[in-house]
């Protein structure tokens, strides 16, 4: 039992794992295009148990868990030829991709587009 529930649980990361787990689906408009990065934890945890007292009778048991966790730590933004990078992860970075937001709106802005 305890090597089906570990073969089950295996199986079921191995699914959840792909590129598009670490590269997330670009969202594309105009010229620009954001690509985000992810980082994935997995983990899992599994137990097993048999036990024979006389007074209480045999006793058998057997459980697991799985879990994961997706964080966004990069954004890819291209326009045109110009790519550049941006760590989600240093101190400060969301605040310069904040003030980042209406320059990159306002480029993608069809042409004849009022603001």
């Amino acid at each position: 039992m305890f090597k089906e529930n570990v073969e089950a649980i295996l199986s079921s990361l191995n699914n959840m794992v792909s590129t598009k787990t670490i590269i997330g689906e670009p969202i594309i408009h105009g010229n620009t295009t954001i690509i985000p990065i992810l980082m994935a934890s997995f983990g899992f945890g599994l137990g097993d148990g048999e036990g024979s007292e006389p007074s209480r009778g045999t006793g058998k048991g057997s459980g697991g868990g799985a879990g994961a966790k997706l964080s966004p730590t990069a954004l890819i933004i291209m326009q045109g030829d110009d790519v550049k990078i941006y760590s989600l992860a240093q101190k400060g970075t969301m605040e310069k991709l904040a003030e980042l937001v209406p320059v990159i709106m306002s480029k993608m802005k069809k042409p004849g587009e009022d603001d």
